[in-house]
């Protein structure tokens, strides 16, 4: 029976890792969307110690999981897929343009844990927490000294994290929970319409987590490090290049109150360390003095403000969640390769319980702020381009966030 669950165990591994190799998984260059409770709760799940869908947000889950019917288990499984519908468009001085990057992206992402003791258990998160395809028509960009050739092409940033964990239980009701973080960079682009710019790389860093259940109140929190990547690659497919990507740090803080047999209420505030991607040096490669591109982009660190909540009916479960997300972005260094703006998240979603497995659906609307840039700074050709009149304009976005997701015990 033990190799049966290690072979299923395996095979899942196996099985996900070929979905990141073959689908293209970005939306924005933050990815929150982890699991279908995810969706459905506006990420509201770092002080939930009870849905098997809350462990990729806080591993330290894993360690104080309990089955309703007090029964032993000896693992954890949460497998999602998350599906994207995101729009773009720009409105210059001259036209309107729709942005012609690929606007679904199917993420899977998963979870799996093992008790090795009864305090002790392993767990491993494969998922996608960054991401970025922007891409626009040619001339999109008038103020480009009319060279189509610099006009911003297609940018992409496609990656995973293999997340290693290790929960231990400090009590039946609280845990903790450490990991190391490999993020794979699996393609990244930053190209115009005369240069082609390829890269691939990895990095690693490390996550810490708690959680302790007292009574109705339950709290969580979860914090992952910066991760330093660095990609190499080439330019126009012959010259060596290289770059480094600082991917932020993330601290998440939760609060659980249940407030009867029905309903519960979580809030969760999370801090983002986006001031560590401060700029985007390309350059050849071990001669970083030759700068290929340079791109500055002082972003601010951020808070975004989460809002989930839970309605028992016996089997079923009916969830929604509000989340306010704030960009990193300023105006003096506005850059069309990534269109953010402060945004609001409504969510609802749905849980069966089958017994054996739970079956969870979620859906989320994304509100973007409309973004007027207009900046006096002037461009010049071969300098870099961000917060200057050359991305002057009105910018949009839409986006429209599925997920489908089953978890069990083994």
């Amino acid at each position: 029976m033990k190799q049966c669950k290690t072979r299923l165990v395996t095979a899942s591994l196996s099985s996900i890792l070929l979905c990141f190799q073959s689908y293209s998984f970005a939306s924005g260059f933050r990815l929150p969307e982890y699991t279908a409770a995810g969706v459905a709760t506006s990420n509201a799940l770092v002080a939930d110690s009870e849905r098997l869908g809350a462990m990729a947000y806080n591993p330290a889950i894993m360690s104080v999981y309990q089955k309703k019917d007090g029964s032993k288990y000896n693992g954890l499984f949460s497998g999602n897929l998350v599906h994207v519908n995101y729009k773009t468009e720009v409105t210059t001085s001259s036209t309107t343009s729709q942005g012609t990057g690929k606007s679904d992206f199917d993420i899977p992402n998963l979870f799996v844990s093992n008790n090795i003791s009864d305090k002790l258990s392993i767990g491993l998160l494969i998922h996608s927490p960054f991401g970025l395809e922007t891409a626009w028509p040619a001339s999109t960009f008038p103020s480009f000294l009319g060279s189509a050739a610099l006009d911003p092409n297609l940018s992409r940033i496609k990656m995973f994290n293999a997340n290693f964990n290790f929960g231990y239980k400090l009590s039946a009701n609280t845990g903790i929970a450490f990991g190391i973080n490999q993020y794979h960079l699996l393609d990244l682009q930053f190209n115009t319409y005369s240069n082609i710019i390829k890269g691939t790389g990895s990095g690693y860093g490390w996550n810490i987590a708690a959680i302790s259940k007292q009574d109705k109140l339950t709290l969580g929190a979860s914090y992952r490090s910066e991760v330093k990547t660095r990609a190499t690659g080439t330019l126009n497919g012959s010259t060596p290049l290289e770059v480094d990507i600082t991917f932020p740090m993330m601290l998440q803080a939760g609060i659980k109150y249940q407030f009867n047999d029905r309903f519960k209420l979580e809030f969760d505030a999370e801090y983002t360390g986006w001031s560590a991607y401060d700029n985007l040096n390309i350059h050849a490669q071990n001669t970083a003095s030759t700068v290929i591109s340079f791109s500055t982009n002082n972003w601010k660190n951020t808070m975004t403000y989460r809002l989930g909540g839970q309605y028992n009916m016996g089997k079923q479960q009916l969830l929604f969640g509000y989340a306010y997300d704030e960009s990193p972005q300023g105006d003096d260094y506005y850059t069309a390769r990534i269109p953010d703006s402060d945004r609001q998240l409504f969510s609802l979603g749905y849980q069966y319980d089958f017994g054996s497995y739970q079956f969870e659906a979620g859906i989320m609307r994304v509100v973007f702020d409309d973004r007027t840039i207009n900046s006096s700074r002037s461009y010049t050709i071969g300098g870099d381009p961000n917060g200057t009149v050359a991305y002057n304009g009105t910018y949009r976005a839409d986006a429209t966030i599925y997920s489908l997701g089953i978890s069990t015990t083994f």
